[in-house]
């Protein structure tokens, strides 16, 4: 099923990029003069740019399958397509195609509750599959698609090629087992997040039910704990990856180094493991709120905390959900700051820039190919973009 998405937020604004002498805009496939002069000719006045989805933001209290429902994440191909997924309100893995149109790949639309349980899904054919409550989208340098399956407890696979699914890991059932063996026949309680390695040749899984970070080879196929002792609570400063307690482990990156950001939603928190050890880098003391911005990472203040993505500069991008903003925390001078959203303030006003547009529980954020930062604006159906700092 494909549908257009609304452009009428960005009428101001060209969106595109460059790629073979050519630049995609509201008016289609452009000469780069061409399409600099009509740059130079209009004014830029809105900078922030609706991707998918109404500018209004939500506009039916039901979700309609034919439109995005909930955006929870995005991740881009090789040619620069985006990738998104929907959460319970439509349960879908979508791609927007390069004339604007949005194509539903995977997933049977259906509307699930969190708390539903559905037997173990045996479907491949991708029209086929039932996911229930996706949170996070990556794609391998082959092109396979991952999806975090979170309430199956799984991580599927979509090939474009063949239009199938795969399961490559977790049963389906909740619970916990399988470390050191294969990913298929471990057992994930809730797997938040799927982010590629940068090598691309292994998955963090934030096995949040399980207190763990885990990751899933794609050389050997196994799936094995690499932070978290398994139990909940306040993640211990110094120790080792294994030996520390996690409060809700919600996602996760890797930077080029081997060192990895992991978010802790309960935990109100931003957690680096370097060299084998933890340490809190944004909100030490744990408690949600909004505050610090500008200042050190460690006395700063988040609250329940989504998503992490590295920009180009190695520094983490925080969905900081129930603040309604992203932030960014720098590893070089241990400082955060706002870079989208007004925060605490949930809305759908959209400003002259990220920082003075309104969003509503953010999940996804991602740096695209051409360097704009992209926000699933998820409680206001839609999916933003505008130039990142």
């Amino acid at each position: 099923m494909a549908a257009r998405f609304d452009t009428s937020g960005f009428t101001d604004a060209l969106w595109g990029q460059m790629r073979a002498g050519y630049v995609l805009g509201m008016v289609g496939l452009l000469p780069v003069a061409v399409a600099l002069a009509l740059v130079l000719a209009v004014p830029c006045r809105a900078e922030v740019s609706v991707i998918v989805g109404d500018p209004a933001g939500r506009v039916a209290k039901e979700p309609d399958p034919d439109r995005v429902n909930e955006p929870f994440a995005v991740a881009f191909d090789a040619e620069g397509r985006m990738y998104g997924v929907e959460y319970t309100r439509g349960n879908r893995l979508f791609r927007v195609a390069a004339d604007g149109a949005v194509e539903f790949v995977a997933g049977r639309f259906h509307v699930s509750k969190h708390g539903d349980v559905f037997p173990p899904d045996a479907a491949t054919a991708a029209a086929d599959v039932r996911f229930h409550g996706l949170h996070d989208v990556a794609i391998g340098r082959d092109g396979i698609v991952f999806v975090a399956d979170t309430f199956n407890h799984r991580i599927r696979s979509f090939d474009p090629a063949t239009r199938s699914v795969a399961v490559v890991a977790g049963t389906g059932e909740a619970g916990f087992s399988g470390d050191g063996g294969p990913a298929v026949t471990a057992v994930f309680k809730q797997a938040y997040c799927g982010s590629l390695v940068p090598a691309g040749d292994a998955l963090l899984v934030a096995d949040i039910g399980n207190h763990r970070l885990r990751q899933v080879s794609l050389r050997d196929d196994t799936a094995v704990t690499i932070v978290g002792n398994g139990t909940a609570g306040k993640p211990v400063d110094g120790a080792a990856a294994l030996a520390t307690p996690l409060s809700g482990p919600r996602a996760a990156c890797m930077t080029a180094d081997g060192t990895i950001y992991l978010a802790l939603r309960e935990g109100n928190a931003l957690v680096e493991i370097r060299n084998g050890a933890v340490r809190t880098v944004v909100n030490a003391a744990g408690k949600a709120g909004y505050g610090g911005d500008d200042g050190p990472g460690r006395e700063a203040l988040v609250a329940g905390p989504k998503y992490v993505a590295l920009d180009r500069a190695g520094r983490v991008l925080i969905a900081d959900t129930e603040n309604h903003c992203i932030r960014r925390y720098d590893p070089e001078s241990g400082t955060i700051t706002t870079v989208a959203g007004v925060p605490t303030k949930a809305g759908m006003a959209i400003g002259a820039d990220l920082r003075s547009t309104q969003l509503a529980r953010p999940h996804g954020c991602m740096i695209a190919p051409d360097g704009r930062l992209v926000i699933a604006d998820s409680d206001n159906d839609r999916i933003l973009a505008g130039p990142a700092d």
